[in-house]
């Protein structure tokens, strides 16, 4: 990741492989393969696998959703173009499909590139992010 210091940001962590297509063709895949849904291509992310409470866990279950977020550090393209922000962090995971697609409740994000994944407390990341 070019301008952030991810060992200073979240400490040690993984390489994650995310889609190897390029830009305009991750666009136009995403188009197809979910019209009307709107989304983000990132290229500079990280993976948050979330240490939880066992109670903080099953709400989200009971809400379909997992304890991973995202932390995005480059937008290359935002179909809303409603979002100038340098880096944020995602809600929780909904769906993960073609090792490419990371779903929310809100939004779908493609990411690209090689990114990182990092086992870290939710409390940590709340605090931090």
């Amino acid at each position: 990741m070019s301008d952030i210091d991810v060992q200073d940001i979240i400490g040690p962590s993984a390489v994650m492989q995310g889609s190897s297509v390029e830009l305009y063709e991750a666009i136009r895949i995403t188009k197809e393969r979910f019209p009307g849904q709107g989304f983000c291509v990132v290229n500079e992310w990280i993976w948050l696998d979330l240490d939880a409470p066992d109670l903080v866990v099953d709400e989200l279950a009971s809400e379909g959703k997992k304890p991973v977020m995202l932390l995005v550090f480059d937008v290359l393209f935002d179909s809303s173009a409603l979002s100038k922000c340098r880096w944020f962090r995602s809600t929780p995971l909904v769906d993960f499909t073609d090792g490419m697609f990371f779903q929310t409740e809100n939004k779908l994000y493609v990411l690209l590139g090689n990114g990182r994944r990092k086992y870290m407390s939710l409390s940590a990341v709340v605090r931090l992010f």
